[in-house]
């Protein structure tokens, strides 16, 4: 039953997307419009929250993606794209090959999960949502918190910047993409056997031809 009810909040986020707005109804709208208690509400919105789907603000309310930096520190409004890129392209096949080292077999399950409902996935949003869930499922398997603070701050940037590329380039196209597909299933593969230097170079391998498809970089 809790599946169905947080399938149901997943599409609002999606609507919420579409519609081009980052904000979520407050509780009581939300619990009404799911048709869910304002506990059960609560319990489903905590589990997006450690998906890193949502965040909340004291006193604002709740917002769909990661934390923007921005929003408390006017700096980051200058970051470039290539900016984001390279700290990506620092980060994450770290985080990667952490999470090679570290990962337990839940972290690997929820990874597989991820990747059989990319396969499936009706819309390109909905494959950016699933994309951003399997990155941060990656990170969150590194079991540090810092680490993971990181990456949430560095995937807040990518909502700002990053994304406007991908929209530009890929457009509303029905996903997924089967060679971005393959890429991170090479990636998982990596950490499930627990191998660190290939989750590294894989996910370096995967951001690089990211770059080449959103830039035409060699």
């Amino acid at each position: 039953m809790i599946e169905e009810d947080l399938g149901r909040l997943k599409v609002l986020l999606d609507q919420t997307v579409e519609r081009g707005e980052d904000r979520l109804p407050p509780e009581p709208k939300l619990s009404e419009e799911l048709g869910v208690s304002r506990g059960r509400l609560r319990t489903l919105l905590k589990r997006l929250e450690s998906e890193g789907a949502i965040w909340r603000h004291v006193g604002k309310g709740t917002f769909v993606g990661p934390r923007k930096l921005v929003d408390s520190n006017p700096v980051a409004a200058s970051f470039s794209v290539d900016d984001i890129l390279q700290a990506r392209t620092a980060l994450e096949p770290q985080l990667a090959a952490l999470a090679a080292i570290h990962c337990t077999p839940d972290d690997v399950a929820e990874m597989d999960a991820c990747l059989a409902d990319m396969k499936l996935a009706p819309s390109m949003l909905h494959w950016k949502r699933l994309d951003e869930r399997l990155h941060r499922a990656i990170a969150q398997a590194t079991h540090n918190n810092l680490l993971l603070t990181l990456y949430d701050t560095l995937r807040g940037q990518m909502k700002v910047t990053l994304d406007k590329r991908i929209d530009q380039v890929f457009g509303s196209e029905p996903g997924p993409k089967e060679d971005t597909d393959d890429e991170h299933a090479e990636v998982v593969e990596a950490i499930r056997r627990h191998d660190p230097t290939a989750a590294e170079r894989m996910m370096r391998e995967h951001l690089f031809k990211l770059r080449g498809k959103l830039f035409g970089l060699r």
